[in-house]
């Protein structure tokens, strides 16, 4: 097969790795539509996980905050000395013979939880800079920095940013938050400025909003969502998933997406996941209850934050990262555990519900 339009001679050197590295994953796995029947098995298991996890009290996750967060803390530092090995130069995986088991996903819902545990339990001194937002604090901090050294940036910062959030909307005292910002700063620019592989990353990303020429990978994700047009060239007719785009099923899904359905596929999408912010962000202002205040809030902001760095990503508005489109991308662990925490969500506004059935017949 020719390489497709818009791919110029200097291209045809990675036209024809990708190339190879489909017929690579043919032959092992001796089926063409391997990781669509998996994914495809993975969300059916998350759909049932979803409805089974919204029939569970939400409030029995304020009991096993604690040990699940102290679980959490072990694997991390389990998977860092993992005797498997980094792959992609990480240690993030956690191989269970046929299956693996990304830690990170796992961490990014049990902070949360923990966080909102705090955070509904302090609620009367968080202003408090030792008795109440410095433990919150060092919790939240203890798990992005054990995530930061896998090395695993983009979702370190997204887990942050998400528990700030979520304290934010407490009652500690904003010099405190703000204290904190300038404080990581330069530590967060010291991380940069060591990983080479950062750095190439923005390097990458100036130049193409300084000149126009990006990346090879955000090359071809701009190809894909040009060829897509506004309706799309169709379900499964992508060139750029199968030759030339890497990780198109999974960072750079988006792109697929917008090749295949076009723009109005994409904007379906960016739907989709504003319903579920703006859903998610209701039931956290209905709810009653603080511990659900904060959780179904910590929920929806991280399934936000993720989505829009991933489709940002693709779209070339900020550098590469490795942060996956939730529900979309290809992965298990991320669909799995993402299902539960809609499951939890579903949880929360089922409760609010009952409280506001219950005032209204009083």
């Amino acid at each position: 097969m020719d390489p497709a339009p818009g791919i110029n001679a200097d291209d045809i050197q990675h036209w024809g790795c990708i190339q190879r590295e489909l017929n690579i994953c043919t032959g092992k796995y001796q089926d063409s539509n391997y990781l669509i029947k998996q994914h495809a098995i993975k969300i059916i298991i998350s759909i049932v996980i979803i409805f089974i996890v919204a029939r569970i009290d939400y409030i029995n996750l304020e009991g096993i905050a604690k040990p699940l967060i102290w679980i959490t803390i072990g694997l991390l530092i389990f998977t860092l000395f993992s005797s498997k090995g980094p792959i992609k130069g990480a240690s993030r995986w956690i191989n269970l013979g046929p299956l693996s088991f990304q830690p990170s996903e796992f961490a990014r819902y049990a902070i949360v939880i923990y966080a909102a545990n705090l955070l509904s339990k302090k609620k009367d001194y968080i202003n408090l800079l030792y008795r109440g937002y410095l433990p919150v604090l060092f919790y939240v901090l203890l798990i992005t920095g054990l995530i930061l050294i896998q090395p695993n940036f983009s979702v370190a910062s997204i887990i942050f940013m998400t528990c700030m959030l979520m304290i934010s909307l407490s009652d500690a005292k904003r010099k405190h938050i703000a204290f904190t910002f300038a404080a990581l700063i330069p530590f967060a620019a010291l991380f940069v400025l060591s990983k080479d592989y950062i750095m190439d990353r923005i390097s990458s990303y100036s130049e193409y909003t300084s000149s126009g020429n990006s990346s090879y990978q955000l090359q071809q994700a701009l190809i894909g969502f040009g060829n897509g047009g506004l309706f799309g060239i169709g379900p499964g007719n992508s060139n750029q998933r199968d030759f030339f785009l890497p990780e198109a099923h999974g960072d750079f899904i988006f792109s697929i997406i917008g090749e295949e359905y076009g723009f109005i596929g994409t904007f379906i999408i960016l739907s989709l996941y504003f319903v579920i912010a703006v859903r998610g962000f209701k039931i956290a202002k209905d709810c009653k209850d603080e511990f659900g205040k904060y959780l179904a809030f910590g929920i929806t902001t991280l399934i936000t934050l993720n989505a829009l760095v991933n489709m940002s990503v693709a779209s070339g508005v900020i550098p590469t990262t490795g942060v996956t489109l939730p529900f979309v991308s290809y992965g298990g662990t991320s669909i799995i555990f993402t299902a539960a925490a809609i499951g939890v969500l579903l949880n929360i506004s089922s409760h609010s519900d009952e409280i506001d059935e219950g005032l209204t017949i009083e």
